[in-house]
């Protein structure tokens, strides 16, 4: 039940972000004070588990609560205590990985990267003024893979 509340949250605050285009990373971070404080969504109540994905680069600190493999793609859940705008600096920064695109509409940050051969598409979304929740699709390095579409409004 917990989950579906901040899965509703998650996607308020995405709908609230839609129709920007790209943001720059550092403004826009009055609206996310309007979110939720983090104390008040909790952020490690699901269980964590290990994500031994190639290619599935996380910020440092993400718990991760899902790892399913369909396939050829692997779709992993997680969160961390970043705002979408912050997740987004971290991949500009990360030298170990190759940044294919990269969108964010302050409330969700969208990143497609290359890494270890393989491809990776994340959607961070706010739940809380510091608080994220990330969804990662990592499969083949191909155009053609079936990873996610960037949702651009």
């Amino acid at each position: 039940m917990r989950l579906r509340a901040l899965a509703a949250v998650a996607l308020l605050a995405g709908l609230a972000g839609c129709g920007g285009g790209e943001a720059p990373a550092g403004g826009n971070r009055d609206l996310l004070a309007n979110l939720p404080s983090c104390d008040r969504v909790p952020l490690d109540q699901e269980p964590e588990v290990a994500a031994d994905v190639p290619g599935l680069v996380l910020p440092d600190g993400a718990r991760v609560t899902s790892v399913v493999t369909q396939g050829a793609l692997t779709s992993v859940e997680a969160t961390v205590r970043m705002s979408p705008l912050d997740v987004r600096a971290h991949y500009e920064q990360r030298t170990d990985i190759e940044l294919l695109r990269i969108e964010d509409e302050i409330f969700e940050t969208e990143v497609l990267a290359r890494a270890q051969d393989r491809r990776m598409y994340l959607r961070a979304g706010a739940l809380c003024a510091d608080g994220t929740t990330l969804t990662a699709m990592v499969g083949p390095d191909s155009d053609d893979a079936g990873l996610p579409e960037f949702r651009t409004g």
